[in-house]
């Protein structure tokens, strides 16, 4: 990878980092924080390839496993034992899928077909991270913490409000994203 490139997944990963440390409100009641990464975690699928969108949150992922505190609870190897950790997978995916399925789709005039296109595949793009984070704080509850809970019981306490607030920083990122490729040459930050 060329300098530039590896400077652009980095900024991706210290914002999503950011996102997480920076802009935090606990719910009361559940287990989760809700968080601006999200936004970021969208925002590097729009404006980046589907590696280099991938890489940025791997490199994410990466730098709070090794012990900085970048993750919504700190940081460290222990963290994958967070039930909340398997959503930061589910981060890599759907930027990953979102660069895949969207960004193109983004950078060119949009019409009525196309923003119903775009419409599906963020439909899919954040269902892969629910997917994994869901399954995983289902493992996590029920396997290591041995709090019996059902699959049902997971995905309205790891969802309910979040898919809400997900699907608003969805559209915040696709605006500036669509606003920032405009501009952009050749319709990426790689």
């Amino acid at each position: 990878m060329k300098i530039r490139q590896l400077l652009i997944c980095a900024l991706f990963a210290a914002l999503t980092a950011a996102g997480a440390v920076f802009i935090k409100v606990p719910v009361p009641g559940t287990m989760l924080i809700f968080t601006f990464q999200t936004f970021f975690v969208f925002l590097s699928g729009f404006l980046l390839t589907p590696k280099y969108a991938l890489i940025s949150q791997l490199v994410y992922i990466a730098i709070g496993l090794l012990g900085l505190p970048v993750f919504s609870k700190g940081g460290g190897l222990w963290y994958i034992f967070e039930p909340s950790f398997g959503f930061l997978p589910g981060f890599a995916l759907c930027a990953f899928f979102i660069s895949a399925l969207i960004r193109k789709t983004i950078a060119e005039r949009l019409t009525a077909k196309s923003l119903l296109k775009i419409s599906v595949y963020a439909l899919v793009c954040i269902a892969s991270m629910y997917a994994a984070g869901i399954g995983y704080m289902y493992a996590v509850l029920n396997l290591y913490i041995k709090t019996p809970v059902t699959l049902g019981y997971v995905i309205v306490s790891a969802t309910g409000i979040y898919f809400f607030f997900d699907a608003i920083k969805f559209i915040m990122a696709l605006l500036l994203g669509m606003a920032v490729l405009k501009r952009m040459p050749n319709k990426a930050l790689w």
